[in-house]
């Protein structure tokens, strides 16, 4: 009799961890299904076993020595941990999501044995020491659960990480810290834990619901997001076209006047008249100097752009500094290498519209050496505020500004350009060194 129950013990151990593995793959499936994984994780199988011996060895040295309360906090713990490592998120969305998949899964289990007592009509000790249909039962429990995480992750992509929380996420923080609280009521009241049961289980219902809803909002935001930068990159780009036609019409301009002016020189020159030639070509090079390019690069694109902005600062009073190479080798992308110019210098330009005028210039640098354009910007500005890679935006509705620079670095990332922006000194400075390379990069990764 001995024998038999040191074996039920042991095969109860050995439930024990497969359960931990069901409960870590359940999890690993609903992270995937809610967050973006690290792209720099390159053990991430490495970081689950250790994951897994971690959690497993606490569980069985420490247990329950410390209360249950402890227990509990230092699982929750352990799997916050091992979001971090290897997902990307806000804090309130992983707690969110780490203390209602904690939560579920332990509803689940409680609820999965009452219905199993229930229908077999045993009491828990029975059900316990009856090993065939407690182990069957285990499996069915386990396999049940990875199905239904698995058609999670079928169904629910994750969002993009945004590191600027809405005005309603914080407010989401009061989801999980509740479901805490009644989780600790579960732990330390087992005379009343049918009753604290219940209330977790509607928890983990309104839990599951906010969850929903946060992620429509989060969803909603995002895409609002894009289509606001999307009209932002338009216009940057509808600017661009007309600074190519300017260019053009200039230039077709500029030759029929050589023609024109070539011919009455021609004229001026057989009939002898040297001193109105003279005169004429000194009226010419008046003229003439108006027309001259601020840069010329040899890349016809880049060239408009910056010329059109060089203009534009000019007129505006602003000392425009220009330093280029020749770029006519650059391969990236034309309709990119200008939304990122565009929207860099706009900024630069708008930055000094409001300061007095020895401060109002902007100095930018483009060199391309060695299959890299190197892109230095800068200009004097009043204090900047930088926040976790973001400026927000003082203008009047925030909602409809503010993605200058996020254009400009969404574009930088998806060449998987080096980009640094600061603010020292009463000076603002962007710099950058982008890869060239033909075309935009295509993410292959796969997940697994």
């Amino acid at each position: 009799m001995a024998g038999t129950a040191t074996m039920v013990v042991v095969w109860g151990n050995i439930l024990s961890l497969i359960g931990n593995a069901f409960a870590q793959a359940v999890e690993i499936l609903v992270f995937d299904a809610f967050f973006t994984r690290n792209e720099n994780t390159k053990n991430r199988w490495l970081y689950i076993l250790l994951w897994w011996g971690i959690s497993t060895f606490s569980a069985i040295a420490i247990g329950t020595k410390f209360g249950y309360t402890f227990k509990m906090l230092q699982e929750i713990a352990f799997l916050y941990i091992f979001c971090v490592f290897l997902y990307q998120s806000r804090w309130d969305r992983r707690f969110f999501i780490v203390v209602t998949i904690y939560a579920v899964l332990f509803s689940y289990s409680h609820w999965f044995e009452s219905f199993c007592l229930y229908a077999g009509n045993l009491d828990y000790e029975e059900y316990i020491w009856n090993v065939p249909l407690y182990s069957v039962l285990f499996f069915v429990r386990g396999v049940i659960s990875l199905f239904v995480a698995l058609i999670i992750k079928k169904y629910h992509h994750p969002l993009h990480a945004r590191t600027r929380a809405s005005a309603w996420v914080p407010l989401s923080a009061v989801f999980p810290v509740c479901t805490l609280l009644v989780l600790r009521q579960v732990y330390t009241h087992p005379e009343e834990q049918r009753v604290w049961q219940i209330c977790l289980l509607i928890l983990d219902l309104v839990d599951i619901a906010a969850l929903i809803l946060l992620d429509y909002l989060e969803e909603n935001a995002e895409n609002r997001e894009k289509l606001i930068a999307a009209n932002e990159r338009a216009h940057v780009q509808d600017e661009n076209i007309q600074a190519l036609s300017q260019a053009y019409a200039g230039q077709r301009k500029m030759t029929h006047d050589f023609r024109a002016n070539l011919s009455t020189l021609s004229e001026l020159l057989e009939s002898e008249r040297v001193d109105d030639a003279k005169e004429f070509l000194s009226e010419l090079n008046v003229r003439q100097s108006e027309r001259i390019l601020l840069v010329n690069s040899h890349n016809a694109a880049i060239d408009a752009v910056l010329n059109q902005k060089g203009y534009i600062g000019k007129k505006q009073g602003i000392d425009m500094r220009f330093r280029v190479n020749d770029l006519s080798a650059l391969r990236l992308p034309r309709v990119d290498v200008t939304i990122v110019l565009g929207n860099l210098i706009d900024n630069a330009m708008e930055a000094c519209a409001g300061l007095s005028d020895p401060n109002r210039w902007v100095s930018i640098q483009i060199l391309y050496s060695e299959n890299m354009l190197s892109i230095l910007i800068i200009n004097p500005s009043n204090i900047v505020q930088i926040n976790d890679g973001h400026i927000p935006t003082t203008k009047q509705d925030p909602l409809l500004h503010g993605f200058g620079i996020g254009n400009v670095k969404d574009i930088l990332e998806k060449y998987h350009a080096e980009y640094l922006f600061t603010y020292d000194d009463g000076r603002f400075i962007f710099s950058a060194d982008w890869p060239d390379i033909s075309e935009s990069p295509v993410n292959t990764s796969i997940l697994s």
